[in-house]
């Protein structure tokens, strides 16, 4: 007779420490490295009076509803060789509107350190220019337009995101 020769492997408390050993220290190195990114990378940004402009929820739909009906439409370029943004506001019509108080913002979309406020002066009738010097990557131009004489809630807001190409 001859005898097999069989040789099971058992589990023993070892193994089961091991296992859960290096689960857990895997579960502990991919959270801390999430964690790493999530505060090195938070720009700590946070929207003044969230509660309040929450409440007025319905009254920025009823101005974005009076903008949709008033038909306007803007274009802005930024002219890289003279560091400035041109604008131009047209109505329903396709004509230019002049006299308009023009504000904005210029933001990166990812960090807030070269965020910076700009203000479009006339510089011909119904031509609008704002200096801006911008370096190369990605920028959003969020502009506020008033009608003449208006110091409340903006006639017309637009954004434009646009890539801003390195001059040589």
């Amino acid at each position: 007779m001859s005898m097999k020769h069989q040789t099971e492997k058992q589990v023993t408390g070892r193994h089961v420490l091991y296992g859960l050993l290096c689960f857990f220290g895997v579960m502990l190195i991919a959270n801390s490295i999430f964690l790493y990114y999530a505060i090195g990378t938070f720009n700590g940004f946070e929207t003044k009076d969230a509660y309040k402009r929450g409440l007025n929820y319905n009254v920025r739909i009823a101005a974005d509803a009076a903008q949709n009906a008033r038909g306007w439409k803007a274009v802005a370029e930024h002219n890289g060789s003279t560091g400035e943004f041109v604008l131009q506001v047209r109505d329903r019509s396709g004509s230019k509107l002049a006299g308009l108080t023009i504000s904005g913002e210029l933001r990166r979309p990812v960090t807030d350190r070269h965020d910076r406020l700009i203000s479009f002066r006339e510089t011909a009738p119904a031509h609008y220019a704002a200096p801006a010097k911008l370096a190369a990557g990605q920028w959003v131009l969020m502009v506020e337009v008033r009608e003449p004489g208006s110091h409340g809630e903006p006639a017309f807001r637009f954004k434009k995101r646009m890539w801003i190409k390195d001059t040589p």
